[in-house]
């Protein structure tokens, strides 16, 4: 049995603009990782961050505790999230996340598996996203 008070011990948050895998401002706080094949991690999104397209082999939770945002998975339509929901991805699931223009948005990821990342989600298809 393993317990973190809060986030991985020893561990500090991570600016994940320049990751390759976010755009915009986006900071992670590691929970959880220690752990083979979870990962958890509590993201904060600052207005406008976003995660790339990406993929996970055993699937995703998102648990929304703060703010509001996006997610959209490859080919449907995007939903709006907000503190309180909880997201499922499949297993192989393309999708992205994020906050909205005007919001921020903190969630726990629980990510399953290994993590593909893709390409990055344009600001145009972020904004029909938002408006649509």
């Amino acid at each position: 049995m393993k317990i973190n008070r809060g986030r991985e011990a020893g561990a500090s948050s991570e600016d994940r603009t320049d990751a390759g895998s976010f755009t915009g401002t986006v900071w992670a706080d590691p929970v959880l990782r220690e752990v083979p094949g979870v990962n958890v991690n509590t993201v904060f999104f600052a207005h406008g961050g976003r995660t790339h397209w990406h993929r996970h082999t055993q699937g995703q939770l998102l648990l929304v505790s703060s703010g509001a945002g996006v997610v959209q998975s490859r080919g449907g339509g995007a939903a709006r999230i907000g503190a309180g929901d909880v997201v499922h991805s499949d297993p192989g699931e393309e999708h992205w996340h994020g906050s909205g223009r005007e919001t921020m948005m903190v969630h726990t990821a629980v990510s399953l598996g290994l993590t593909e990342w893709l390409e990055e989600v344009s600001e145009e298809h972020y904004r029909a996203a938002l408006d649509g």
